[in-house]
């Protein structure tokens, strides 16, 4: 069992190197890796329609965030964990988890971008059963590789049964923005090159639907525009669920491993909703006086 200094200075050595592999992995997905060993390409313009350049984007900032929080830390001598940004970290841990399934068992497809010789845009293939998966630095480490990382970074290094109950609810949103903001733009495309048939001669459909869920020619008919933000619905909800028991688990007095029921303790919250808490609580306690 490690002591806490032990363990700050694991985390600060772990967090630095997936740190470095995050940044150096997001910056591989704009193209920058195939424009500095000509290896053809350019800039990837339509960087945003990456579900995995979201989430490396947040693991950036939270890791970063936790990095210089555990050398204030180590610096103070008060040995803790690191307690700011709890729901990026939840959302960012429980994103990486969805991301990590959806990439190596659902999508053979980014935009663009094939793994199989499918030519269909609505093809569902597991990208692990291919070889781009593997041989591919940008792809294997923004998949596979960083979500793996974080996912065992978020287990071992934050401080379990301190989360709020309803980040179990709240983790779905950045996928859900996610989900909007490229549909919108897929719209949006379709509209400005004038229907689906102007967008094929051009080569765009591809960008404007960069995932089989989107592709209205293989999955045509309005039970499909519910049907798939259903079934990620209850994906992104179980996940989230599991996610949270997953950040409650401690050992008992016993050394017995179970989910800690402890109530949230909204007097030491560092997250960004513990201001709307306390207004909101005031105000009840405001008119609670004048009654």
């Amino acid at each position: 069992m490690l002591d806490k200094k032990d363990r700050i200075y694991y985390e600060l050595i772990i967090r630095s190197i997936y740190l470095v592999l995050a940044v150096v992995s997001f910056l591989s997905t704009l193209g920058f890796w195939n424009i500095w060993t000509g290896t053809g390409g350019g800039f990837n313009v339509y960087f945003f329609y990456n579900y995995f350049d979201w989430t490396l984007i947040m693991s950036i900032v939270a890791t970063s965030a936790a990095l210089i929080e555990d050398i204030k830390i180590l610096k103070s001598g008060n040995i803790s964990f690191t307690k700011k940004f709890p729901l990026l970290k939840f959302c960012t841990f429980s994103g990486m988890i969805f991301g990590l399934i959806l990439g190596a068992f659902v999508v053979d497809r980014i935009g663009s971008l094939r793994l199989t010789d499918s030519t269909a845009f609505g093809s569902i293939y597991p990208a692990i059963a291919t070889k781009g998966y593997w041989l591919d630095f940008s792809l294997l480490s923004s998949m596979c590789i960083c979500p793996s990382l974080y996912i065992v970074m978020y287990i071992l290094f934050e401080e379990k049964g301190t989360t709020r109950p309803v980040y179990a609810n709240l983790g779905i949103v950045p996928p859900t923005l996610f989900y909007l903001t490229v549909k919108i733009f897929g719209i949006i495309m379709k509209s400005v090159y004038g229907g689906v048939d102007n967008l094929i001669a051009a080569g765009k459909y591809g960008v404007a639907f960069p995932y089989f869920f989107y592709d209205d020619l293989t999955f045509s008919g309005w039970w499909w525009i519910i049907l798939w933000p259903s079934i990620f619905g209850v994906i992104l909800v179980t996940i989230n669920r599991s996610s949270y028991i997953i950040s409650r688990l401690k050992r008992n007095e016993n050394g017995k491993v179970c989910v800690d029921k402890t109530p949230y303790n909204e007097d030491e919250s560092t997250d960004m909703l513990h201001p709307l808490v306390v207004k909101i609580r005031q105000r009840k306690a405001n008119k609670n006086k004048n009654k």
